[in-house]
């Protein structure tokens, strides 16, 4: 996190510092920004024309040069690694902060670890939903990166969320606001319920069907299934992918946790039926 950085020297006698990290890149280029070490960002964002990040690369200013909504996106991402926490906090509170991808992740950054973490979590409220799932996102580790921060720190970031949260918005939240694995077993519990009500309907034909693996695993590659056996291919899906991501303990975690979600631990009974014969699954 950049409240670990220390700068590198005091500010330029023209009241500028230099800010420099690999986030740079997220930008545009991996160099260092110029930025005032005071600042009064309202005022710095509300500038026409904006200043340009790199006033010397030809390139960049080929691409970003004139377009003002371009650039104080940019110099919002900019601010949020500024050293001076009130420069930070009043980055967090600019009307300018969007819920825009490289925005939502820099503070769900601020979120997990630095000194302005509650400021950063008030301004997670002032996202949109879509802004609000990339934060979580990155708070649980969902991404194809991970976001290189302990449990316990994305522990102390949802219980920060969870305080914060708009009472209109704590049911979005709390649904949200849970790990892969944990949706996976709800998801389940769902289709369980639902693929037994669909056999009821089923024909003798189809019921044949039902059982017969190979045929509903030929139903996975694309397709759309027929009528009552959706839910059943898609509980077949999700025991590939469990198998394949972490094999039976995984998928052996996963359903008993669905076990605990339902009436009297029916989706775990009937999972080990469901997932027969994929990979170590033996019903």
């Amino acid at each position: 996190m950049f409240w670990r950085r220390k700068r590198d020297r005091e500010p330029d006698k023209d009241g500028t510092l230099l800010l420099s990290g690999a986030w740079t890149a997220d930008i545009w280029d991996r160099k260092p920004i110029r930025v005032p070490a005071v600042v009064d960002v309202d005022s710095f964002l509300d500038q026409s024309p904006m200043p340009s990040l790199w006033p010397d690369d030809a390139e960049f200013n080929d691409y970003a040069g004139g377009d003002d909504e371009s650039l104080r996106r940019m110099w919002v991402m900019a601010l949020l690694h500024h050293p001076d926490r009130d420069a930070v906090v009043q980055t967090l509170r600019s009307p300018h902060l969007e819920d825009v991808t490289p925005h939502a992740v820099t503070v769900a950054d601020l979120v997990i670890d630095s000194p302005v973490a509650e400021e950063a979590a008030g301004a997670v409220w002032q996202m949109t939903d879509d802004g609000v799932t990339v934060v979580l996102n990155v708070v649980l580790n969902r991404g194809i990166v991970s976001s290189g921060h302990s449990p316990a720190q994305a522990d102390r970031a949802i219980e920060l969320l969870r305080s914060t949260c708009p009472e209109d918005r704590l049911a979005f939240f709390e649904a949200e606001a849970v790990d892969e694995d944990e949706r996976t077993a709800r998801r389940l519990v769902d289709l369980v319920a639902a693929a037994q009500r669909a056999y009821k309907g089923l024909s003798e034909e189809d019921r044949e069907r039902w059982h017969d693996l190979r045929y509903v695993d030929g139903l996975l590659d694309g397709g759309t299934p027929p009528e009552g056996l959706a839910e059943r291919v898609e509980i077949r899906a999700i025991g590939h992918r469990l198998n394949d991501e972490g094999g039976f303990a995984l998928m052996r975690s996963v359903a008993a946790r669905a076990g605990e979600l339902s009436d009297r631990r029916m989706a775990e009974r009937m999972l080990n039926m469901y997932w027969d014969s994929i990979g170590e699954w033996m019903a």
